[in-house]
């Protein structure tokens, strides 16, 4: 089966317990943005192909590609027409998925989204129950072989910090939806400073676009890092499970960690925890709930941000106290 994985990593780890129920009944060709598919080579029973987007050439790529695969059932987890119109042109046999953005007609097997509001892992799981297929396994999973977390070890070794001697607490603050996510960076700046005073090292984890932030959190802090934009997801992931927890916004890299299983706090602004929150035994959620809030909007549309605001670095730092100890 051929298995169109969402565009956003967040989205990808929350429909990981799609794969692992169908991985022991055949096996799945995991289709998915070429920025991270690579974080998803190391399930069992499970083959990788990037997905590449805005590029006209590659676009073509992904069509050759796929006609490779013209036998199989294709599952979409996208919703959108475009990723349908995909696997049609391909004249894959079989297109299942949410009869969502008018492609209907693309689809073999289609069915109609859910009539109520639910976690987005759920969500997954119930298109796979009306496919018939089991959804008995709910847990986000990520495998990550050995060799993975001793890359890791090696990079960390790189920057002067031994895994086994340094206590680290990794930081996030970037979100992609926008800034009506992110905790405001001053806060995670104060944050740091009283991490560092506890002699924990704090590294500052991201893409490309959260550099900036990870510059100003991390000036003047002797024991702070910023890996943001420097590191491979599956590095990434290897650093994550050697640290003693995480703290992030409403973001993919929360997902990482509720994947990993890692001890986390995660901050939530205009979204709500109901719908995308943490699904991990080890996850604190901190969220102010403000008449106004969850507004679900890019930006704030009273301009005050105080559902974010509100959240003190303080309380955050209380929260990662009973955490440590």
């Amino acid at each position: 089966m051929l298995i169109r994985l969402p565009n956003w990593l967040g989205d990808a780890l929350m429909s990981s317990p799609v794969y692992e129920n169908l991985k022991d009944q055949e096996e799945l060709i995991l289709f998915g943005p070429a920025s991270f598919i690579n974080l998803f080579e190391d399930f069992p029973n499970c083959r990788i192909l990037p997905f590449y987007s805005k590029d006209s050439k590659k676009n073509l790529q992904n069509l050759q590609n796929l006609k490779v695969y013209k036998k199989e059932r294709g599952l979409l987890l996208t919703n959108s027409f475009s990723s349908a119109w995909l696997f049609f042109r391909a004249g894959l046999k079989e297109r299942m998925g949410f009869s969502t953005d008018a492609r209907g007609l693309l689809l073999t097997k289609k069915v109609p989204p859910p009539p109520k509001r639910m976690h987005q892992r759920d969500k997954y799981l119930y298109l796979l129950e009306k496919l018939g297929y089991s959804a008995s396994k709910r847990d986000l999973i990520l495998y990550l072989r050995e060799e993975k977390i001793n890359q890791a070890k090696s990079f960390l070794k790189g920057l002067g910090i031994n895994p086994h001697q340094n206590k680290m607490v990794l930081l996030a603050p970037g979100a992609a939806f926008g800034p009506a996510k992110k905790w405001p960076v001053e806060y995670y700046k104060s944050l740091a400073e009283n991490i560092i005073k506890k002699g924990i090292k704090v590294l500052i984890v991201g893409g490309s676009k959260e550099i900036q932030d990870g510059d100003f959190i991390c000036h003047g802090l002797k024991d702070a890092i910023n890996l943001c934009g420097k590191t491979e997801i599956t590095i990434l992931a290897g650093i994550f499970t050697l640290s003693m927890a995480l703290i992030s916004n409403d973001s993919g890299l929360m997902h990482l960690g509720a994947a990993l299983k890692i001890p986390q706090i995660a901050i939530f602004g205009s979204t709500d925890p109901i719908l995308t929150g943490p699904l991990n035994p080890k996850a604190i959620v901190i969220k102010k709930d403000l008449p106004c809030s969850p507004c679900f909007k890019r930006e704030c549309p009273k301009g005050h941000y105080e559902c974010l605001k509100n959240v003190s670095p303080e309380e955050v730092f209380q929260r990662l106290e009973e955490i440590l100890i």
